[in-house]
């Protein structure tokens, strides 16, 4: 599968809040792709998705299962 090369740049509209989230569309403009979103958390999901589908790879960003760089306080 050939990896493509895209930015991330992303258009955030929030059109509605209700129960303390919001609601709205964003779109990656370096695609033209455009989805709703139900929450902060989804809205944070898709940012996430999309960065991770550009990274060079998935051991760039740290994870909690990463225990070399966990520090116990």
């Amino acid at each position: 599968m050939k990896k493509q090369n895209f930015g991330s740049n992303f258009l955030i509209s929030i059109h509605h809040q209700e129960n303390h989230s919001w609601q709205g569309v964003i779109e990656w403009l370096d695609t033209g792709k455009k989805m709703h979103f139900r929450s902060e958390l989804e809205l944070m999901n898709l940012i996430h998705g999309a960065v991770e589908l550009q990274s060079e790879s998935k051991e760039s960003l740290r994870t909690w299962n990463d225990e070399r760089h966990i520090n116990v306080i």
